[in-house]
């Protein structure tokens, strides 16, 4: 899949990359993410971000995208395990499972995807994760956290994906496989 640039007209955009989750965890994933973060959260398939923000001025999207593929170039791939359920709680009502294994390259990837035209600052330290729920009710998140207490799932990183926010929805531009 070749980069799509974004339209000249809209010269400040976001964009993500993103770790997709492959079946068959995806299924279990995404059946999670509906009983427990409601239907908002089948929007977005079951993820581990590596880098969002939105950039301007300085970076074009073929810089971006072309930082991204000597990244993935690099970087071999890697076994995620996602452990029991946890919360971001008091700070931010979210339930999320933690990476068990993967989380080094996780940051390694992140580091690595922030040098140069992805670079942007964020206000929260980046803590690789899967969210399950937010923006529910407590007893949802306390529900999730439950049942979800006793999770082991695995998985093998081989590729990211880059998408765009364009109107309000995140559009998938491309797939890059992990190579190092």
């Amino acid at each position: 899949m070749q980069p799509h640039p974004v339209p000249p007209e809209d010269p400040q955009y976001t964009l993500g990359v993103v770790i997709p989750v492959p079946e068959p965890p995806r299924t279990q994933l995404r059946d999670w993410r509906a009983s427990y973060g409601g239907q908002a959260s089948l929007l977005i398939e079951p993820h581990v971000t590596l880098v969002t923000g939105s950039l301007n001025g300085g970076a074009s999207w073929q810089d971006a995208a072309q930082h991204l593929h000597r990244v993935c170039a690099a970087q071999p791939p890697f076994t995620v395990q996602l452990g029991a359920a946890i919360s971001f709680r008091p700070l931010s009502p979210v339930v999320y499972l933690p990476l068990r294994q993967g989380l080094d390259a996780c940051r390694q990837l992140h580091q690595a995807l922030l040098h140069g035209p992805l670079r942007h600052d964020s206000p929260f330290e980046y803590h690789p994760h899967l969210t399950i729920a937010q923006n529910v009710t407590d007893a949802e998140l306390d529900a999730a956290l439950h049942a979800l207490s006793g999770v082991e799932l695995r998985f093998t990183v081989d590729q990211v994906q880059l998408f765009a926010m364009h109107a309000g929805t995140w559009q998938l531009r491309e797939q890059l496989a992990l190579l190092g």
